[in-house]
């Protein structure tokens, strides 16, 4: 067998579940799957399946950012399998920027190929002594993690799920934490400079443009270029900083004095403040001491994600 499903029903508040069982009934060949039961699990069954793994496999995920950043982180630096995904969250910032597959037909003419992947790069990040987190899409610390764990408290996600409006669950949760989030101070250092912002709304990391549900927070990032662009917002009032949020769509946001824009290979982020909140990939990781030095790095050619036709995108054809 060399395909394997990993489905994970829950994404999207139920969306997972629908999108397989259209999928299902549309497929014509054989093959594996498997579902995905509790956090972590993702990685786990990936992981297994790719072990020993001597000739080219196809995974495909059925599922949003979250399964996406669970399975890849099980099979980096493992040359045979490649990835393709099936779209079923709610933010879908993956799906925004890489190839995805649509329907049934497309997999089955990409699985009469050669399986051919080009390789990506994936973000590491270690907060601290804590263990270290990979990130697919971005990473980030304050505001947008502020709010991811907000989001993961809400029903108000769910519900926006239920009548198709699930990406403005993010919009949502950024205007409610506009009036509650407490500004920190950072210092961002690399190899040749170090720089110090007060007031900081966020830092993010990111390894694609993407991030929120279609922000394109990162316009510069590429996933195969070896380096992470880091972002940062400071010194910006919160009705500021909800403009700044609706300019993000349109790529306008560049041009605000308090945004800072770097790109490197690896950085050091040092917190002023205490108790600010980390996420990696959408995962709320919890809340990170004053002090902390935070390591941010690349790993190149870290996984595969799917191609068709010398290298076009397979969902062109």
């Amino acid at each position: 067998m060399n395909v394997l499903f990993i489905v994970n029903e829950a994404a999207g508040n139920g969306k997972g579940k629908k999108v397989w069982h259209r999928l299902q009934q549309q497929l014509t060949i054989n093959y594996a799957v498997a579902f995905t039961e509790y956090e972590g699990h993702g990685l786990e069954i990936a992981r297994q399946w790719a072990r020993g793994a001597q000739t080219k496999k196809l995974i495909v995920i059925v599922g949003g950012d979250g399964t996406i950043h669970e399975v890849v982180s099980g099979v980096v630096h493992i040359d045979s399998i490649v990835i393709g995904v099936v779209r079923a969250g709610s933010g879908n910032d993956f799906a925004r920027y890489f190839p995805i597959f649509r329907n049934a037909k497309q997999i089955e003419t990409y699985l009469r190929s050669e399986l051919v992947g080009i390789s990506m790069d994936i973000g590491m990040i270690q907060f601290g002594t804590m263990q270290n987190e990979l990130f697919v899409n971005n990473a980030g610390i304050g505001f947008d993690a502020y709010v991811t764990k907000q989001i993961n408290k809400s029903r108000l996600k769910y519900y926006l799920n239920k009548i198709g409006l699930g990406k403005l669950s993010y919009a949502a949760a950024v205007v409610r934490g506009l009036f509650s989030f407490e500004r920190f101070n950072v210092t961002v250092r690399t190899k040749n400079e170090e720089r110090h912002f007060k007031q900081a709304w966020f830092v993010a990391m990111s390894n694609h443009p993407y991030f929120g549900g279609g922000m394109k927070i990162s316009p510069r990032s590429k996933p195969d270029d070896g380096k992470i662009e880091v972002t940062i917002v400071y010194g910006i009032s919160r009705l500021k900083l909800l403009f700044v949020f609706a300019t993000v769509f349109f790529e306008k946001h560049t041009k605000f004095k308090e945004i800072t824009f770097l790109q490197n290979n690896q950085f050091e982020i040092i917190l002023d403040s205490d108790k600010i909140d980390s996420h990696t990939d959408g995962n709320y990781i919890g809340e990170i001491e004053q002090g902390t030095i935070i390591h941010c790095a690349v790993q190149q050619d870290a996984w595969n994600i799917i191609t068709f036709d010398n290298g076009r995108n397979v969902i062109s054809q």
